[in-house]
């Protein structure tokens, strides 16, 4: 239950900083509590649960409105605990909202930086090795002799 909310309520954060919320309107979290979730809901709870509290509205912000960078503790949590496949799956289960599907292309390519920021934070580049001899020439030769 308190995934879901959290699911939910990173949604509702993100729209309504964009659209005011009309008043007498059943909120998401309501309707959602209406029926059972499909297990395809499920697996994206638990998605949301492994980056509950904080970095779920983090990385929401950054992706979505492109007004955060994410921390380099909800980039651990995202690489390591949430994966490529959860980060991409609830992106786009989010875009189906008809409020982000004006900006489908921006937040999908943003959902792919922020990704390959934090992929590379977790994994840094490896550095060339300096060779252990000044003179790459006399090593071949010295080899084919």
């Amino acid at each position: 239950m308190v995934v879901t909310v959290s699911l939910g309520l990173m949604v509702k954060t993100g729209v309504s900083r964009e659209i005011p919320e009309a008043s007498g309107r059943i909120s998401d979290e309501e309707n959602d509590a209406e029926r059972p979730l499909s297990s395809y809901e499920q697996y994206l709870e638990h998605c949301a649960a492994k980056l509950y509290p904080n970095c779920g509205s983090n990385i929401f912000s950054a992706i979505f409105f492109g007004n955060e960078t994410v921390t380099c503790d909800c980039c651990e949590k995202l690489v390591n605990d949430v994966g490529k496949r959860c980060h991409d799956d609830m992106t786009k289960f989010i875009l189906q909202r008809p409020d982000y599907k004006t900006k489908k292309n921006q937040i999908l390519c943003r959902s792919d930086s922020v990704w390959n920021d934090c992929l590379s934070l977790e994994n840094p580049p490896l550095q060339p090795i300096a060779a252990p001899f000044s003179d790459s020439v006399s090593l071949e030769s010295d080899l084919f002799m």
